[in-house]
């Protein structure tokens, strides 16, 4: 017993091997998350708030919210095909229509730059975002 406890030391303190608590895995950065950011919406950008989370399969879904002439409008997320990877597109939904999202995370998802568009146009306007407890720029 005593010899086994020897050993056991000897390889978390001497050799540098992880104990359990040492390795619990941190979870894998990723595109889940709550993003504040800006959006161009009638020819001014404004406040968004874009919430996302990842199914079993990867994909992206999702909901946001932004103020637009007093009123919060809020809409819905779901990503196009089945892309992986910091570059997805996402189909947007709200009350003025549908069109579509393309976004870039940085390499530590805490940050997405996007572009968007109505239906059938080439998305062009700004929506990005990052962490909400960092200053929106």
């Amino acid at each position: 017993m005593l010899a086994r406890v020897i050993g056991i030391w000897f390889a978390t303190v001497v050799l540098g091997l992880p104990t359990a608590e040492a390795s619990a895995a941190k979870p894998a950065a990723g595109p889940a998350g709550h993003y504040c950011g800006k959006l161009l919406s009638a020819g001014s950008l404004v406040d968004v708030e874009t919430s996302l989370q990842v199914d079993t399969q990867g994909h992206i879904a999702g909901t946001y919210r932004f103020q637009d002439d007093g009123n919060t409008t809020i809409g819905a997320l779901s990503e196009i095909g089945t892309a992986h990877g910091r570059k997805r597109t996402l189909r947007w939904f709200d009350k003025y229509g549908m069109g579509s999202l393309t976004i870039r995370f940085d390499a530590e998802y805490d940050r997405f730059e996007g572009l968007w568009g109505p239906q059938d146009a080439v998305p062009s306007y700004t929506w990005n975002g990052g962490n909400c407890h960092a200053p929106i720029s």
